[in-house]
Parts: C-alpha cells; sequence; structure tokens
C-alpha cells in the first residue's frame, strides 16, 4: 500500500507539460487504499497523477491505468499490484474466488 502527501500529487494539467518537454522518466503501478494509482517519475521525484477537482486519481483496473498511459505515449511501466483485490476475480463480499491466492 502508498502512502502520499499532497504534494505529491500532479494535476492533469502540469502531467500533460511535463509530457510535452519529455520529462515523465518512468510510469508505475502502485496499490493504494482506494484503489490503483499512476506513480509518475518527474525530476527524480515520485508523483502521483491527480485529479482536475484535486486529489490523487483512483483507478478499478489494470487496464484504465494502463489505457490512460498509452494515450498519453506511455508504453513502458512497472506494476506493483501486491494486496490489491481485482474485482473479477473476487465474489460480492470482497473474497477471493476458491482456489486463487492473492500473494505470488
Amino acid at each position: 500500500m502508498i502512502a502520499f502527501e499532497s504534494k505529491a500529487v500532479i494535476n492533469p494539467t502540469a502531467f500533460k507539460e511535463v509530457l510535452l518537454v519529455g520529462g515523465v522518466e518512468s510510469a508505475t503501478i502502485r496499490v493504494a487504499d482506494k484503489g490503483l494509482v499512476l506513480v509518475l517519475r518527474i525530476a527524480g521525484e515520485d508523483r502521483i497523477l491527480g485529479q482536475y477537482r484535486g486529489g490523487p486519481r483512483y483507478f478499478r483496473s489494470l487496464d484504465g491505468a494502463v489505457s490512460l498511459l498509452i494515450q498519453h505515449g506511455i508504453y513502458q511501466l512497472e506494476a506493483d499490484v501486491k494486496g490489491w483485490k481485482p474485482k473479477t476475480l473476487t465474489k460480492k463480499g470482497g473474497e477471493l474466488l476458491s482456489g486463487i491466492s492473492i500473494e505470488p
């Protein structure tokens, strides 16, 4: 699980400006308390992609996070999803289906 401060959040407008100058060094998908977040390495610091209205942007699926990166020309990424429960592998009660382990 990742913890972050509000100053570590980069709004979408600033993200697009950084992209224009080639400033995104890497992108990683990580687990946060409310879902998945995109962690962008910019100028040697980790920044969390935010929303226009403030706060971090949470994703419910890897597909959503990866799609956003591809739409912005980022085709290489890392993913650290330890502890995340994909909705397609869980029952309504939030428990994993039988025979599936969340840990490698």
